[in-house]
């Protein structure tokens, strides 16, 4: 585990950083399933800078960043989810360079914290069923797997499961 990772709260000033992990991740982990052209897509679509400021400013929502040396790694973003009636995980990557150093665990431990002083009991996660990365580390921190369902990114249609765990 990388020793001087910091986490904090995002601010406006780390939609940039946001946005490179975001691009390094999701061609890491969606482009042999989703193809580079819905990639590129859903990035523009889900990380312009008004969409990232909207979630860091949303008083509803938690997001926070993983940075060292003052670089942003990681971020997890979570808020409500209203036709399920939960919370749900919205947005949570680290950057391909330092996966399996723990970093996603300490996010998600931070957004639990955050959901608990909120009084929220439980949470969710959407998951692409081809994601086996994903599916592993959910399962690993006590997510179960408690739905299906169909998703368009763009046109192209994939399965994701939905998980959730207990506060």
């Amino acid at each position: 585990m990388t020793a001087d990772v910091r986490y904090r709260p995002a601010n406006a000033g780390d939609v940039a950083g946001i946005q490179r992990v975001a691009d390094d991740a999701w061609h890491a982990a969606y482009e042999d399933v989703l193809g580079e052209d819905v990639v590129e897509t859903m990035l523009d679509e889900w990380y312009g800078d008004d969409a990232i400021e909207a979630g860091v400013e949303h008083e509803a929502q938690d997001f926070f960043v993983a940075a060292v040396d003052g670089e942003v790694v990681g971020y997890a973003h979570a808020g409500p989810h209203p036709p399920r009636r939960v919370h749900q995980v919205y947005r949570l990557y680290v950057d391909p360079d330092h996966w399996r150093e723990g970093i996603a665990r300490n996010l998600l431990a931070e957004v639990e914290q955050a959901l608990y002083d909120r009084d929220v009991t439980a949470y969710e996660a959407e998951v692409l069923a081809d994601n086996e990365r994903g599916i592993a580390f959910y399962e690993a921190i006590g997510f179960e797997r408690v739905d299906e369902q169909e998703t368009d990114f763009d046109g192209t249609t994939a399965t994701e499961y939905v998980f959730q765990k207990r506060l």
